[in-house]
Formats: structure tokens, sequence, C-alpha cells
């Protein structure tokens, strides 16, 4: 992953406040205070005039249609306005982080010339589903889409950038992993010298570091995109179940928008598992080594290298509310059905009295 590309994603992010304008060689621009504020004064604005348009359809809507609906809006919103005040307030731990992802890359740059290909392709298929939704919503209500939805383009390619700086940020720690793990692996018993030793004990604790970092910008915003995925798709599972418009453009564009929600919320979580296998994947080989050695100032030196793998374990989680691994994403699944049984029996109950 080029910091390159995390460059780019700044400087479109920086023009909505949503993320650092750009990164310079004295450190990273950011909007300025009066910049996000404004932002937030606009974005508040736009939604409060939307709530409004959308009352008339909000009362169709049955009880849980209702309550899932208005959790899905307030959730989103939340994410959009904490991104912009978590570019505003964390401007040190921003410089940081990606000062220590520019150690980590050792001053290496990324030769290869589509670099920009992931963002692009992306971009590529949010617009297409854009789109898409809008060619088959305007159909059945009319100008009035613009009225109800324009807002929410907005917020959902807020929510996208949000996804880019979590997953290119996640690439470059992967990356470094990978770069230890090489450097681990070319290490051999009776062998070893101290120079490589030392430099793999500081890319560690400055990974933790780092990773440290990370969960202090992201955590919450990582919370608020689960809990709006949950929202979602809980919404557009229960509206398939009991709507009465499920036509099937209707079917293809919610497969299509959870199936992006979906890919650029757990992608995230299973490279944060990524990283925490290959780091217990270096421990092993760290023990290996030392198991294999027979010079005492060698095994000394490895264990010094493993206390300090053990020092600093990457630990990611969603505001510290719950680790991300691959656990996350079985017991997201087990809310969803709990809840959608919950959903499917108040509704018969309802419709049956």
């Amino acid at each position: 992953m080029s910091l390159k590309l995390i460059n780019l994603i700044f400087k479109i992010g920086g023009l909505f406040a949503m993320s650092p304008a750009k990164i310079e060689k004295n450190g990273l621009v950011f909007p300025s205070k009066a910049y996000s504020l404004l932002w937030i004064i606009l974005l508040s604005a736009g939604i409060s005039v939307t709530a409004v348009y959308r009352t008339t359809s909000y009362k169709t809507l049955s009880t849980i249609g209702l309550m899932l609906q208005a959790s899905t809006d307030v959730i989103l919103f939340i994410l959009n306005i904490s991104t912009i005040l978590v570019t505003m307030t964390k401007k040190y731990e921003w410089n940081k982080l990606i000062d220590i992802l520019k150690i980590l890359k050792n001053g290496s740059e990324d030769q290869n010339v589509f670099w920009f290909t992931p963002f692009l392709a992306t971009n590529v298929v949010f617009v297409i589903i854009m789109i898409y939704e809008t060619y088959f919503v305007i159909q059945i209500i009319g100008p009035d889409f613009f009225n109800l939805y324009a807002i929410e383009y907005f917020q959902l390619y807020a929510q996208f950038i949000v996804y880019s700086m979590i997953y290119s940020c996640l690439k470059m720690i992967l990356e470094s992993i990978q770069n230890i793990s090489k450097a681990i692996n070319s290490l051999k018993p009776n062998q070893l010298n101290n120079s490589p030793l030392k430099k793999i004990k500081s890319d560690f604790g400055a990974l933790a570091q780092c990773v440290e970092i990370f969960n202090n910008i992201f955590g919450w915003l990582i919370l608020l995109l689960i809990g709006f995925t949950f929202f979602e798709l809980l919404t557009c599972i229960q509206y398939m179940i009991v709507g009465k418009r499920n036509t099937l453009p209707a079917i293809i564009f919610r497969v299509m928008f959870l199936t992006w929600l979906m890919v650029g919320t757990f992608n995230s979580v299973f490279i944060c598992d990524s990283v925490e296998q290959k780091v217990m994947n270096i421990q092993l080989v760290a023990y290996k080594i030392v198991a294999n050695c027979t010079d005492d100032r060698e095994i000394k030196e490895m264990k010094k290298l493993i206390n300090a793998i053990n020092d600093n374990l990457p630990h990611f989680t969603a505001a510290g509310f719950f680790d991300l691994n691959r656990k996350t994403i079985l017991g997201f699944f087990n809310a969803l059905l709990t809840f959608l049984i919950v959903a499917i029996q108040f509704e018969n109950f309802k419709v049956s009295f």
C-alpha cells in the first residue's frame, strides 16, 4: 500500500473536512476548525430538512420498521459528524500515525504505477450502485426522490471515505508486519547478527504505538460503521420480508448495497485479524530459533526480541467495547439472527390482532 494512496484519499476527504487535507514534508495539513464547523452546520441543516420531507414516509412504516429506519439514520448522522470531529480534534494523533507509517515503510515507496487502482475501482462501484438506485427509485416516487435522498448520497460517500482511510492504514500496518515476518524468517540459529534484531525490536515498538493510535482515531468510527451495517442489514431484510414493493430492481439494489456495506465493514475486521495472526506466527518462528540456538549470547538476544514481541502485541478494538477479529463477525451475525427472529415474531403478532 502506498502513501500516495493515503495522500489521494486525504485530498478528497479534506474537501468535506472528513480527513486531513494532505500529507506534507512538515506534517499533515488539516481543514481549519471554522471549515469543519461549517460542514457540521451544513450537514445538520441538510439532514433536518430531509427529515421533514421523510415524515410522511415514516408514518407508513410499522413500529419495527420505524425503529430500524430511525436507528440507521441516526447512526449514519453520528458517524458523519464524528468523522469531522475526529479530523478536527486529533491532529497530533494523525501526525504521529503517518510518521510511524513512514518509519515502518523504511523510506521505500511503492513503484507500482497503478497505486490508485483500488480507490478508483471502489469509487466506480459506489457510483454504479447510486446511479442504479436513482434510476429505479425515481420511477416509483418521482422527483421527490432528491428531496428525500440527496443528502444521503453525501453521507454515504463520506462513509466511503472512512472505509478508505481505515483500509489504507490497515494495509500499511499489515505490510509492515509482513516485512518484519520476512526479517524474522531470514534469521538463522547460531548466525544471528545483533543489528537486525535491534531493527526488528524497534519496528515492533513502532507497530504497537501505531496500533494504539489507530484505535484512538478509528475505534469509535469502526464501532459506528458496524452499528450502521447492522441496522441497515436488518432494515433491508425486514423490508424484503414484509414490504409491499419487493420488485426485482429493488431486491437487486438492496443486495448490491448490502454487499457493499458488508465488504467495506468486514474487510477491515479481516485485516485486523490477519495482523494478529501474523504476529502469532512470528512468535512461533522466534521460539523455534531460540530452541535451535546453542550460543548463549544469541539465546539471550533472541529472548529479548521475544519479550519485545510479547510486550507489543497488536490489539485492535472497536472503541474498547470488543476486539476486532473473526469472532466479531460471528457475533454480528448471531445478534442479527436473534433480532430478526424477534422482529418477524413481532410482525406476526401484530398481524394476528
